[in-house]
């Protein structure tokens, strides 16, 4: 027969080690939650200026085409340029002009400029000259553009940004 103290002995042993195992058990909960690595949220190096654009354009004061859709994307060639691309689109007031061309950008004044670029668009190799462009804010765009086969012709693009680098980045 037991000794009437060492139950007593044994229920005391069996608290301290349900303590143990418990400070065990949650130190190892702390750990492996804390070892999470965190995830910096990288930006392209054409952000602020990626993303799809629905633009309008004018000539002076009056509305010349719109709205359609560009879409503005990094290269592969540098930090310090943007493709700027109409994908040759359609909208629903017909096709305003089909060009891709590269342009030079400046991040920290949000200015977009493009000299005598040539139009990637096969068979239509003309010019494409940029002047005054600039992002406003998050989500506004303008731009002065002069396309090589209407050379006397200045039409200042602007619009409104649809889809932006952080929806992208988010499907």
């Amino acid at each position: 027969m037991a000794h009437p103290l060492e139950h007593l002995l044994n229920n005391k042993k069996n608290r301290t080690m349900k303590k143990i195992i418990y400070l065990i058990l949650i130190a190892v909960v702390f750990i492996s939650v804390s070892c999470e690595p965190t995830y910096k949220k990288e930006y392209s190096t054409a952000y602020p200026f990626a993303g799809d654009w629905t633009l309008t354009s004018y000539k002076g004061a009056a509305k010349v085409f719109g709205p359609f859709e560009v879409k503005i994307y990094n290269t592969s060639l540098s930090k310090d340029s943007v493709w700027i691309d109409d994908y040759a689109t359609t909208s629903s007031n017909g096709h305003y002009w089909s060009f891709k061309f590269r342009a030079k950008i400046d991040i920290v004044n949000k200015t977009i400029t493009a000299k005598a670029e040539k139009n990637q668009i096969a068979g239509y190799a003309i010019p494409i000259n940029l002047t005054k462009g600039k992002v406003v804010g998050t989500d506004s765009i303008t731009m002065d553009v002069v396309f090589g086969d209407d050379s006397t012709t200045t039409y200042r693009i602007a619009g409104h940004r649809t889809t932006s680098y952080e929806e992208y980045m988010k499907q």
